[in-house]
């Protein structure tokens, strides 16, 4: 399965897509509303759209569509037709939250409302500064430690951060601040920083 949390050409990249299907044919895309047309003209064959708190029909898992407080745009006049979210896996005995891009809201209290707790979340911790720009979409990585403690994250996984110049934050501010916070034990869980390219394994 692909997940695909919204549009943004950081995070939908055409090319890269089509090399994925190129040697996975049978994969199938698991994306919000509003994108079927688009992955369809890719050559995806197997796509499934979801709204907010939607569950997708797979096998041996459950993954769920979750709320976000981002937005879309790929070209002028498509602002905000398709919809952007974050995503709830779980199987039997593991637990993932993958949060997309986001800014804060009340969207990690309403999702623990839901799902008690996670074994592992996916936090995006970069592209936050200038503040007054950057807030509304994109957490901090003291806000995404706020997150995680509110959605009673075990482990947290930085994400989304010194790849894409998108932002005023030097690239390796974010990792130099999350472990600031572990050492002040202001992360109620463990913090896993993985390297680029690194292959993280979850046993079941």
């Amino acid at each position: 399965y692909i997940l695909l949390s919204h549009g943004h050409r950081d995070h939908l990249d055409v090319s890269s897509l089509r090399k994925i299907l190129l040697y996975n044919p049978t994969v199938e895309i698991l994306c919000p509303l509003g994108f079927k047309k688009m992955l369809a003209s890719i050559g995806f064959k197997k796509i499934q759209e979801a709204a907010w708190w939607q569950q997708y029909i797979v096998n041996k898992l459950d993954i769920t569509f979750l709320p976000a407080k981002h937005w879309n745009r790929r070209f002028i006049t498509d602002y905000n037709k398709t919809l952007w979210g974050s995503f709830a896996i779980k199987s039997k005995n593991t637990s993932l939250y993958f949060a997309g891009d986001t800014g804060f809201d009340a969207h990690f209290e309403e999702t623990h409302k839901y799902f008690s707790s996670f074994d592992f979340c996916l936090m995006p911790v970069g592209a936050y500064k200038p503040r007054y720009i950057m807030k509304w979409a994109h957490v901090s990585p003291e806000e995404a430690v706020q997150a995680f403690n509110i959605l009673h994250g075990k482990i947290f996984i930085p994400m989304h951060y010194g790849t894409f110049d998108l932002s005023d934050e030097p690239p390796s501010e974010p990792v130099k601040i999350l472990k600031h916070l572990e050492r002040e034990n202001e992360i109620n869980g463990d913090l896993e920083i993985l390297a680029v390219g690194e292959e993280f394994y979850i046993k079941h």
